[in-house]
């Protein structure tokens, strides 16, 4: 009876011991690949950052690509980085990859989805773990849209992890033998399975997990916790002690969790077989178990009880800095709530760590992010410091009535910037620092963290350091939302309109043209500002279309009303031209066609484009700029004055016009520093025999005083608001 007793003993322990291995190895798994996706995600939000720094999204450059593939050598887990348009063109990639053998991300149902996915998330997305052909290799592929300064779509950064490969975190992790573990997605599809528990990778991650697994899966969890695996999905738990068949009829004892995240289960399975052949060990032992038997008790509780807390530590805190991580913010968020009825959730982004860590090496970032972490516990001592993941840190912090938490956070940031003294080397830190207040912005630690996030990206848009979630910032990016999703029908629906304001002589005071400006009239929103949904359209790839339907609507326009004979002269139409138009691969054959189309009749066109485009790729924008000019297009240098231009430009460019900025001229009555600029400019261009037009004519006065400078043209309310077509007949017939 003592021996039935003991093997039932045992039997109950293994059962229990192989639970807890199967929970703590679940969790140290779950750490690890949030760890990886953590980092992974850091590492492209910062790449994003520089790269929108270096203007690498509207002009492609040498620096943009030596900043990717020296990434790509620093992180030998992935397998290459692209940057790919919201169209889905890739337009930039690592050295590894050819360009050329890249389809379009929309166009592959390997990559469509989760692409789509990314242009509307502030997270990085996971895709569907896939064959690259081009790299010959399989991957599991990260998105990360990238914002410009005002927040909207840019372009979208892609790379992906390398399968089973050894620099993966959770790939390097010795598991014991009898373990296997799955990853796997909402959507069943596997994430990720050790490439030795596999037959043919293709039957792996072709197909989602047969029904009948996923409803065994489901039966058991209902049957042990009364989850559903969608309620999973919303319980933060680790479920043990489920017995399902394998994929051969075989029972295997699993636990199972969900990373609320980045959407995928964490399966651990150890088959039941296993466990009996480990009894067949033990009752071949049964005579020496009983001799010491109170002493292997011991050592084996003793044993499990190392283990556990070893185990439990690392999965909840950042092996670097010793500090709590997201998980241990997750699971004790509750607690921390039951104790603060009131406080504020913290979320920092240090500045220039990125460049720090390029320029000297993980090592001395990883001394950088040790010191930054004992400042910031030691400031906010008084709440809970967690590290989110590469150079982000939350603090849940309780109301302090004796100080305001924005002078609080300035103090820190104050602080923060005291030399960090590493070897002979001297860093001073910055950082971005956003706020949510539980008292008004809700409990749900999601959602508060959600909150302080979009604060934090204000802040530093904003270029504040510190700033707080307010019901506007959220209104603006809901209102951004509602503007992108309207915009995506107002061709359809026709919305989309045209107005023309005259340009005139400046001595004649004769029209000798126009230009086109667009107006968008929508039902949801009613009138909308070109300075509010241009940026939206540029962001979103929409220009493209938007800019199509301009060009053709105004030439059509201003045929029909130079067949009415009102004016003895060609007339010129001036039209803007974005920058994402102008690099377009189709935009010279559009302009040259356009071009044939309007000189048939009786209109010059006139391109206008902003400083801004030649930043960073002079060379690409003079090669266009010629091929359109070419073409019989002109080309007008437009708000000359506020930005980059200089002689070097006008004099290697080929413009055929300057248009003067209104900023320059609404002020140019009453300050000295506008006069003498306007004059300069207008002198510089006679240097140069370039024209010359000044916009935002409102008073004869300022026309006066401009003539006298010598300017050519004028454009402005004194001589007339923007038009539409019948009321510039009307205006023309005068």
């Amino acid at each position: 009876m003592a021996a039935i007793l003991i093997v039932s003993l045992e039997w109950m322990d293994t059962i229990d011991e192989a639970n807890t291995e199967l929970v703590y190895a679940n969790k140290i798994m779950t750490s690890s690949v949030q760890s990886v996706f953590h980092k992974n995600e850091a590492l492209l939000r910062i790449l994003g950052e520089r790269l929108v720094d270096l203007d690498a999204i509207n002009t492609p450059n040498a620096p943009s690509l030596k900043l990717m593939n020296n990434l790509l050598d620093m992180n030998k887990e992935l397998a290459g980085i692209n940057l790919a348009r919201p169209s889905g063109d890739i337009f930039l990639t690592s050295l590894n990859v050819d360009i050329t053998k890249l389809p379009n991300l929309l166009s592959t149902d390997a990559t469509a989805k989760a692409f789509k996915i990314a242009l509307e998330s502030d997270r990085m997305i996971i895709g569907h773990t896939y064959f690259m052909e081009v790299l010959n290799q399989w991957i599991i592929p990260l998105r990360l849209r990238i914002l410009n300064s005002e927040g909207d779509v840019s372009a979208v950064l892609t790379t992906g992890l390398k399968l089973n490969a050894s620099e993966n975190s959770w790939a390097s992790i010795h598991l014991p033998e009898h373990i296997q573990i799955e990853i796997f997605r909402k959507d069943y599809y596997r994430q990720y399975i050790p490439k030795g528990a596999i037959h043919s990778l293709e039957e792996a991650y072709s197909e989602p997990l047969p029904q009948d697994i996923v409803d065994d899966f489901e039966q058991a969890l209902i049957d042990k916790a009364g989850l559903t695996l969608a309620m999973l999905r919303e319980s933060n738990e680790t479920i043990s002690s489920l017995v399902v068949p394998d994929d051969y009829g075989a029972p295997v004892l699993s636990s199972i969790s969900y990373d609320q995240v980045y959407e995928n289960y964490t399966v651990m399975l150890t088959s039941v077989e296993a466990l009996y052949e480990k009894m067949y060990s033990t009752v071949s032992r049964l005579l020496l178990i009983l001799i010491i038997f109170n002493l292997v008790l011991y050592f084996i509780f003793r044993a499990n009880v190392r283990l556990q807390s070893t185990l439990k530590f690392q999965a909840s805190h950042d092996p670097l800095t010793g500090l709590p991580n997201r998980r241990y913010l997750l699971d004790n968020f509750s607690q921390w709530q039951g104790r603060h009825n009131d406080f504020y959730v913290i979320f920092i982004d240090l500045d220039n760590f990125k460049s720090s860590n390029d320029l000297h090496g993980h090592t001395i970032g990883d001394e950088i992010l040790k010191e930054v972490s004992s400042r910031i516990s030691q400031f906010f001592s008084g709440g809970l410091t967690i590290r989110h993941g590469g150079d982000e840190f939350i603090i849940l912090y309780p109301y302090d009535g004796s100080k305001n938490v924005l002078s609080l956070c300035g103090e820190f940031i104050d602080q923060l910037k005291a030399p960090i003294l590493i070897g002979e080397l001297d860093f001073s830190m910055r950082a971005s620092i956003g706020i949510s207040d539980t008292q008004k912005d809700g409990s749900n630690v999601d959602e508060l963290l959600r909150k302080s996030d979009m604060a934090m990206y204000e802040a530093k848009r904003n270029g504040q350091a510190v700033s707080m979630f307010t019901a506007q910032l959220e209104a603006q990016e809901k209102r951004k939302a509602v503007i992108e999703k309207e915009l995506h029908q107002s061709l359809e629906r026709n919305e989309l309109y045209l107005v023309y304001q005259p340009q005139v002589d400046a001595i004649t005071k004769s029209v000798i043209g126009v230009e086109t400006l667009i107006r968008w009239q929508n039902k949801r929103l009613g009138f909308v500002s070109p300075e509010e949904f241009i940026p939206i359209a540029e962001s979103t790839g929409l220009i493209i279309d938007i800019g199509s339907f301009v060009l053709n609507s105004s030439i059509r326009d201003l045929t029909e009303v130079c067949k009415l004979n009102l004016v003895d002269r060609k007339l010129r139409l001036s039209v803007n031209i974005s920058i994402r138009q102008l690099f377009h691969r189709n935009f010279i054959a559009e302009m040259e066609a356009l071009s044939k189309q309007a000189q048939s009749t009786c209109v010059t066109i006139v391109a206008e484009v902003t400083e801004s485009l030649f930043i960073e790729d002079m060379s690409k924008a003079k090669d266009i700029l010629e091929a359109i000019n070419n073409v019989g297009v002109d080309i007008s240098l437009d708000d000359f004055g506020t930005g980059y231009s200089s002689l070097g430009v006008l004099n290697n460019l080929p413009i055929n016009e300057l248009k003067i900025d209104k900023s320059f001229v609404s002020d140019i009555l009453t300050n000295e520093g506008d006069r003498k600029l306007i004059q300069s400019i207008i002198n510089l261009s006679k240097n140069l025999g370039i024209p010359v037009i000044a916009e935002g004519v409102e008073e004869i006065e300022q026309a006066d005083l401009l003539l006298e400078y010598g300017c050519d043209l004028f454009q402005g309310y004194y001589f007339s608001k923007p038009l539409t077509k019948s009321d510039l007949i009307a205006y023309l017939s005068l």
